[in-house]
């Protein structure tokens, strides 16, 4: 047998064993002869009514006002002396044995309401008054049936059966009319024992996969206090009525225990051992000490706790894990919870999630969150944005105030004001102005159409945050933008909750300009994002490098918008794992032109950001700073994730920009960064940040503090909190610097992208980077750097042609060796084999939808069919049914995407890991991506004699070259006056 103790001191030294009795819910206690209370005392806290309100000493007060927060604190701890037949006396801790609860025994006021109980001299009590009393389970007179208010009690005068303690007013009086909610006592003891398994009456999974078969959450059958089990993942499981668990497909779980707002766990025990025998290697760690998990039945105990959470860890091989005999201990916490930190608290329905934050431009900074009706997002029913302010650097924060109201009984025309949620948020560092946005309406994301979908909601403060607009929804103004893109227009949309960010480098007209980023769903329910931006502080708002180049074009997610040393925007998009990036350069930044790169990702494979077992929304910054080894002068970028194993743990990494060269692609922003710090411990999610006038950092994110989903907590943090000390905050680094530092790189890394591949910079177009790259070196500015951008990104492209034979190579597997297969009837991947007519593939130009191909194979005489379902090869058809889009990148890398897939998350031909299969996948895959290489082959179309009398009948041929005497049935055909036709 094992067992662990924690080696710090317990905080309650008033833990006893909970003896039951029969009808009342205390254990009694006695006075010694000393006149001090037992040893052996179980206290209790007392809150009456539905919200529980507290009951503590009056001290010198006439009355005992009900309210506030209830903790373990003397105040507020009672316990009984007595029996049931000659009633009991009530006793406060603070007050001491001396006192006990008393009451006139003749009622005054409307029914008892000015008759008030407070605490009294035990010794030489005053005529007319008692301090003896009764308890009745809480059930209504007339029926006996039980009120809302679960396990509560009446408490009656001893011998005044209808003199009722009641809340009249706010204060503890009476009610001598009957029996109503008002009068219901809650007793909770200050410690009590909860069993943790699926046996009724101690409770079940409370959030589950669909089918019910894994679960994230246990919730306790009790509610006063309620405690969880969370895993943030669906990693627990029955085995009849114990839990299992496991460590998930990340090979780690964080499991959190946690009593709510109020109580603190003081210790827990289980017995565990392998589910099914086995000898894969697992293990539970609490603190700094492991165990390995084995066939045989060992137990681990911890004591000596006293944090509103306690968490252990499973890891290794994932399977289950059994836990029996498990049990834990609670207490009322001695502290209530500082409102200073933990801001938007969540212990029941309305809950809050989606934190936003931003530093008005008079210092204050300004914390907006979701108040929830439901607890689900946008569609689900009423939403509202609740608010709080700090004028003090965070130190202390005003009331919480509502923004705006969503609607419990949306009238039909105005289905916008259902609910707002998700809010985004930026202070104008030149005026009192604040933007805020939001989606609104009552669809939800995922089911929007382009006739009925969410809205975007803007409203605008002009005093730092302290009052609001009313909402408007500026949804068309975005969406219409998209009606005349290539693909399509646009079926849902959604603003990136947290910070919008407002340049640094670029000012239009009155403001510096804005950005914010959007998850958006097209007509093929593909999830993209783009990002927009407004030179007006949001009266207007326009696509960023334009409707027809989306920056992470599939797998996309919850996104974030910032501003690179450089001036460049970078797109930052949540995955499972890490985050996507992309890179906006721009030509001329002031007219917002220029081009995104190509997408990278970051995780634990290139030593990124790595979000353990779990995709979650973050946040991005990026700081100016000095390395304090060196005193280098750089810029730092923030990258905020819950760390894992699930939704747990979140922190912030952080990435040093020396030079140019770390942030010149999304491929090198996005691999080795240099740190990370975990700001939170326990189940926790969404986070964003802002810079407070101070130069710390306000942290803003959700926590499981209290048990019931998350709590919105401030926290404020220096960089060198951040980073160990490794660097400070720096206002003035010079930003041009930066870039000169790693211009040479830049400029080689350029010339490498000109080529013969599909995508890459024509040869031509050399001499014209060459002298864009000296002009720069010769004057080195922000206009001359723009100049450079411009000569590569605007150069001429090698482009796909009908008129020759291309090979595809696959850009990540085997080194980049194996190339696209034409097979009987699918395709499949080989080495090259410069005889092999089967690796050439032909791409035909769509004549009705520009930009789209088919892709054809001569030798087998079939074109690519339509992208088929997730694990299935892609198929070879005998017709042009199904058309490609082909995005090429300067790299000369390009994806190939299904117009009309049948998963749209996975519309692009990839090689699967077994090098063999070509399957369905997202198109930012490295494995989805091909060297579309250019032979000297020419397509069978160019065999064509084009010398023909004028009058002639045209003669039709197919791809192959063959005479075709009646072109009908599907495909492309070309006549002998090179008049391509499709025939659909």
């Amino acid at each position: 047998m094992r067992t662990f103790t924690r080696l710090y001191a317990l905080a309650l030294s008033f833990l006893c064993a909970v003896t039951a009795w029969a009808d009342v819910p205390f254990t009694p206690t006695t006075i010694t002869s000393e006149g001090q209370f037992a040893t052996d005392t179980q206290w209790y806290t007392l809150g009456i009514g539905a919200s529980k309100l507290r009951i503590s000493d009056n001290a010198d007060a006439e009355v005992i006002s009900l309210g506030g927060i209830t903790t373990s604190q003397d105040e507020n701890l009672w316990c009984f002396v007595g029996d049931e037949t000659n009633g009991f006396k009530i006793y406060n801790k603070q007050a001491g044995p001396a006192k006990a609860l008393a009451a006139p025994t003749t009622m005054s006021g409307s029914q008892g309401g000015t008759s008030y109980a407070i605490l009294k001299e035990v010794e030489g009590l005053e005529s007319g008054y008692t301090n003896l009393w009764d308890f009745k389970k809480a059930v209504l007179k007339s029926t006996g049936d039980s009120l809302s208010i679960q396990g509560g009690w009446f408490v009656n005068e001893h011998g005044h059966s209808s003199y009722i303690l009641n809340n009249r007013d706010s204060k503890l009086a009476f009610w001598s009319g009957g029996y109503d909610e008002g009068s219901v006592i809650t007793v909770a003891p200050v410690t009590m024992t909860y069993i943790v398994d699926l046996a009724e009456g101690n409770g079940s999974f409370t959030s589950t996969n669909p089918s019910g078969t894994y679960a994230a959450t246990w919730s306790s059958t009790k509610t006063d206090p309620q405690l969880s089990l969370a895993a943030g993942v669906n990693n627990m499981s029955a085995s009849g009525t114990n839990v299992c668990i496991a460590s998930g497909s990340s090979k780690s779980s964080t499991y959190t225990l946690s009593a709510g707002i109020n109580y603190v766990i003081t210790g827990y025990s289980f017995k565990y051992k392998n589910a099914s025998s086995t000898t894969n290697a697992v293990t539970i760690t609490v603190g700094d000490q492991s165990y390995d998990v084995t066939n045989d039945e060992q137990t681990l105990t911890v004591t000596g706790l006293s944090e509103m959470t306690a968490k252990f860890i499973l890891a290794g091989d994932n399977h289950a894990v059994l836990l029996t005999d498990f049990t834990v201990t609670i207490a009322v916490t001695p502290n209530a919870p500082d409102p200073n930190k933990y801001l938007l608290i969540s212990t029941g329905l309305p809950n809050y999630r989606i934190p936003a934050i931003a530093k008005a431009y008079n210092g204050n900074l300004i914390a907006v969150a979701d108040y929830r009706f439901t607890g689900s997002d946008i569609g689900y029913g009423r939403l509202d944005l609740h608010s709080r302010v700090s004028k003090d650097n965070g130190k202390t924060w005003g009331e919480t105030v509502t923004v705006v109201k969503g609607s419990d009984y949306p009238d039909t025309s105005q289905l916008m004001n259902t609910g707002f949620g998700d809010p985004c948020i930026v202070a104008d560092r030149e005026s009192n102005r604040v933007l805020l946005m939001s989606c609104t309406g009552n669809v939800m994301f995922p089911s929007g159409t382009r006739e009925k979908h969410q809205g975007i909601a803007r409203f605008y403060s002009d005093d730092n945050g302290e009052t609001w607009s009313e909402p408007t929804d500026i949804a068309e103004s975005i969406y219409s933008q998209f009606d005349e893109s290539k693909i399509g227009s646009a079926k849902s949309m959604f603003i990136g909750s947290g910070r919008i960010f407002q340049s640094s480098t670029v000012k239009v007209g009155q403001y510096y300009r804005l950005y914010c980023s959007v998850l958006f769903k097209d007509i093929n329910n593909v999830n993209k994002n783009y990002v927009i931006y407004s030179d007006d502080f949001g009266g207007s708002w326009k696509v960023l490098g334009g409707v027809d180049v989306a920056p992470i074009p599939s797998g996309a997610d919850e996104p974030k918008a910032e501003e690179l040393p450089d001036g460049s925007i970078l797109c930052s998009s949540r995955i499972s794992g890490g985050r996507f990036y992309n890179i906006f350069h721009f030509t001329n930044s002031e007219t917002a032109e220029g081009a995104w790169g190509t997408v990278a990702t970051s995780n634990s494979s290139n030593k990124g950001v790595v979000a353990a077992g779990n995709s979650c929304n973050g946040e991005v910054m990026v700081l100016p700073v000095q390395r304090k080894a060196d005193q280098k002068d750089m810029f730092l970028l923030l990258q905020s994730v819950p760390m894992g194993s699930g939704r747990a743990n979140v922190g912030i990494y952080y990435k040093e920009l020396e030079t140019l060269a770390d942030f010149d692609n999304a491929a090198n922003l996005s691999k080795d960064w240099d740190g990370s710090y975990q700001v939170s411990e326990m189940g926790s999610a969404y986070s964003t940040m802002a810079l407070q006038s101070d130069n710390t950092i306000a942290f803003l994110y959700e926590e499981s503090t209290f048990g019931y989903d998350y709590t919105i907590v401030y926290e404020n943090l220096s960089v060198e909190t951040i980073t160990g000390n490794l660097y400070e905050y720096k206002a003035d680094v010079d930003r041009q610097a930066i870039v000169a530092a790693g211009m040479e790189a830049q400029i080689e890394t350029v010339k490498n992208y000109i080529g013969t591949n599909v995508g890459n910079i024509q040869t031509s177009e050399g001499e014209a980077i060459d002298e864009a790259a000296k002009a720069y070196n010769e004057n080195p500015t922000k206009a001359n750097y723009e100049a450079f951008n411009n000569s590569y990104l605007t150069a001429k492209r090698v482009e796909l042609s009908d008129e020759i034979k291309y090979r595809l190579r696959n850009s990540n597997r085997s080194e980049g060796t194996l190339y696209l297969v034409a097979g009987e009837s699918k395709m499949t991947a080989a080495t090259l084999d410069e005889n092999d007519d089967n690796q050439l593939f032909t791409f035909a130009a769509s004549e009705t939808n520009p930009g789209q191909w088919y892709v054809y194979s001569e030798s087998q005489k079939k074109y690519v069919g339509q992208s088929p379902a997730v694990e299935n090869e892609y198929p070879l058809i005998a017709t042009a049914d199904y058309a490609y889009t082909v995005s090429s990148m300067l790299e000369g890398l390009s994806s190939l995407s299904c117009v009309n897939p049948t998963n749209g998350t996975y519309p692009a031909m990839h090689l699967a890991g077994d090098n063999t299969r070509i399957v369905p996948w997202s198109s930012t895959s490295a494995a989805s991506l091909w060297y579309i290489e250019p032979t000297e082959i020419r397509t069978a179309i160019d065999n064509i004699d084009v010398l023909v009398e004028e009058g002639k009948p045209e003669t039709y041929y197919d791809l192959s070259g063959r005479r075709v005497a009646d072109p009908t049935k599907k495909g492309i055909y070309v006549t002998d006056r090179r008049r391509k036709v499709l025939v659909k």
